[in-house]
């Protein structure tokens, strides 16, 4: 069927002093507010300069930032962006790496420093460290202006003192935190970055916050404003004083064209995909710039994505010539650079910067389908291809009835959300008791370490207790949490510090701790890979979590033989990922159990069953303790795919921080039916 087109987003240019390059106001107004602001709101659309916007006040003051993005593919293409913003400055970058020299570090205007797991242990590796924490101190070293670029998994585990107490004392160095993608944090998460933003202003770091995100839900709004102060909120209709000398398309037009997606979403993309083939390698022989790619195509599964690579293969296109940027597939994998076509999932669409004239996607919720759309027309006019459900194809066509073949980018976007559904944010979870005890559980690792201090005397503990307990305080006062609830928390925290048995689980908890809210994520190698990426064994070992491996993988088994990227030796592998499989825990549990926090120390009989036969995660899940909740099958209804919760006889089973959100749904459950 015919599509309809957004029109190219113009925006007015402006001319700053105090920089090199033509600024959108929005950008001019953050430079310009710099100093008077202590956090801003930069809620503009896809492709219009957010990142310009937090970083260029850094470069221009010759400060230090941590820079905050939701995924590691982000990470790397926000390096070059930021590296190329610098440049333009006239400054002298230089990103940091195991192979930088003492020469190029000195000489630098600015260093740009990626951290993730992956650069640590290649830190590590090159210095001969056996500690993270060592690395991190060298990386986090605030000598000279300096950008770090990470993700909200390393700064929490810096704040929880996974790594050492150095990395955290690291942090006043830095005079701001920019997080980007904020919009995507939601229940446990959300919590977590909400304290973390608190946590790290109570701690002497961070005098400027900047937040990048598609307009936030109104109740994330309201938390924002309290804990950062009312933050200056900034969008392109900002007015600014500066002088306009013009204007630049920010977004270009593109065409939104649906196709049914059918029974088989992979069998209509392959389809698609053939038909756009001639046009989609002349694009490549005549583009050979490094940074364009001719076509993306987004899907919802990871399966579905391992399907359509391997049909392609199967329809002629050669491996090589696919970039695969998805969750179950190694980061060597993924360079885009000179590939025909990027194939991939939701790890493809926040932010990446693709220069790519075809977009063919799917979106189960209304934020990713804005989110994917925003892949093609950053740089060029491009086609978009959505496989869609009926639904979506009757409201195009209604559109285009109502508004003609042209729509402004507001508009589409606004039927968007009545096509698909939204996904929760879960913004309450963060005032409950278990938001709460999440959050706080960070600061308890620092009283944790100050008490098994054998050389601090008691006088200095009750201290570090007392300036812990006044940040959880103004925290609570600001989100306005219910003073009931607060007290509760602290007299639970005190007694779990204590040592007492009855409150293991948060000791438990506190311990394995992260930012994330699913099952632990373990290295895997997997022999459908192995056989794809022509017998590399570099490019066929990922990490996956948990819940993914019991649902999907195929040939689920634990190998002692096989040596561990950790150095170790025996590691989880699979055959590879196929339909959904029956999964459940057992044992069995009682009415009496549900909505009671357990450790699965107490538990050594705990097993996860994959189609009736006991799998290698209960081993993995016996390494060391994790908390579970159990809560009855009732609760299904107000759950989605985002939170991993298991069977377990007439029960429902989740565990860490999911417990903690299962926990506190259980208990609206219950009062709902106490009315």
């Amino acid at each position: 069927m015919p599509g309809i087109a957004t029109r190219p987003l113009t925006l007015p240019l402006v001319y700053h002093s105090a920089t090199r390059q033509l600024l959108y106001p929005h950008q001019a107004a953050v430079l310009d507010s710099w100093e008077r602001r202590n956090s801003f709101l930069v809620v503009t659309k896809t492709g219009t300069g957010k990142t310009i916007s937090a970083v260029l006040p850094v470069l221009k003051h010759r400060q230090r930032a941590i820079c905050v993005y939701p995924t590691n593919e982000l990470i790397r293409d926000q390096v070059r962006n930021i590296a190329g913003i610098a440049e333009r400055e006239g400054l002298k970058v230089c990103i940091q790496t195991p192979e930088t020299t003492a020469e190029e570090y000195a000489s630098a205007d600015v260093v740009l420093v990626h951290i993730d797991a992956h650069v640590l242990a290649a830190w590590c590796r090159k210095r001969h460290w056996r500690e993270k924490w060592r690395a991190l101190r060298e990386l986090l070293e605030a000598d000279k202006p300096k950008i770090v670029l990470t993700n909200p998994d390393i700064l929490f585990l810096i704040f929880a003192l996974r790594y050492h107490a150095e990395p955290l004392a690291a942090l006043p160095g830095y005079h701001a935190l920019i997080m980007d993608e904020f919009h995507l944090y939601s229940g446990v998460e959300l919590a977590h970055a909400l304290f973390m933003l608190h946590l790290g202003r109570s701690l002497g770091a961070f005098d400027k916050i900047i937040l990048l995100s598609a307009t936030p839900a109104p109740e994330v709004s309201d938390y924002l404003d309290r804990i950062l102060d009312s933050p200056l909120r900034v969008d392109t209709a900002v007015e600014c004083a500066h002088p306009v000398v013009g204007e630049r398309q920010a977004v270009q037009r593109v065409e939104l064209v649906p196709h049914l997606a059918g029974q088989d979403v992979v069998e209509t993309a392959v389809r698609l995909i053939k038909e756009l083939e001639p046009g989609i390698r002349q694009r490549r022989l005549n583009n050979p710039s490094p940074a364009y790619v001719p076509a993306v195509a987004v899907v919802n599964s990871v399966v579905n994505a391992i399907r359509l690579e391997d049909r392609l293969v199967e329809e002629g296109f050669q491996r090589g010539e696919m970039a695969i940027i998805r969750g179950l597939s190694a980061r060597e994998v993924r360079d885009t650079k000179g590939k025909l076509l990027a194939i991939g999932t939701s790890a493809i669409e926040v932010g990446i910067d693709f220069q790519c004239d075809y977009l063919i996607f799917e979106a189960g919720e209304a934020a990713s389908f804005m989110q994917r759309f925003g892949r093609v027309g950053r740089h060029s006019p491009g086609v978009a291809y959505v496989l869609s459900p009926q639904n979506v194809l009757l409201g195009i066509e209604a559109l285009c009835r109502e508004k003609g073949q042209e729509v402004d980018r507001g508009d589409l976007e606004e039927r968007v959300y009545t096509w698909y559904p939204s996904l929760e944010t879960r913004a309450w979870f963060a005032t409950t008791f278990m938001g709460l005890m999440s959050a706080f559980t960070l600061a308890e690792n620092l009283i944790k370490r100050v008490r098994d201090d054998l050389r601090v005397n008691p006088e200095h503990v009750a201290s570090v207790e007392a300036q812990m307990e006044h940040f959880y305080l103004t925290y609570a006062q600001k989100i306005k949490c219910d003073d009931k609830i607060l007290k509760r928390v602290l007299a639970y925290l005190r007694k779990a510090r204590q040592g007492d048995r009855d409150y293991k689980w948060l000791a438990v908890y506190r311990d394995l701790n992260t930012f994330r809210t699913s099952l632990p994520s373990e290295w895997v190698l997997d022999l459908a890979e192995l056989e794809r990426r022509d017998n590399d064994w570099d490019k066929a070992k990922y990490t996956a979590d948990l819940a993914t491996l019991l649902r999907r993988a195929e040939g689920l088994r634990f190998n002692e033989k096989i040596p561990h990227p950790d150095g170790k030796m025996g590691m989880l592998t699979v055959k590879g990922y196929g339909r959904y499989k029956k999964v459940w825990v057992m044992p069995t549990f009682t009415n009496e159990q549900c909505g009671i926090l357990y450790c699965t120390g107490d538990f050594p009989d705990l097993r996860f069953m994959q189609e009736g036969h006991k799998t290698s995660v209960s081993h993995v899940m016996t390494l060391r303790d994790h908390i579970f909740v159990v809560v009855p099958k009732a609760i299904r209804t107000d759950l989605d795919w985002r939170l991993p919760v298991f069977e377990c006889g007439q029960h429902l089973i989740g565990f860490d921080g999911a417990a903690l959100l299962l926990y506190e749904m259980y208990g609206q459950e219950l009062n709902r039916r106490t009315r």
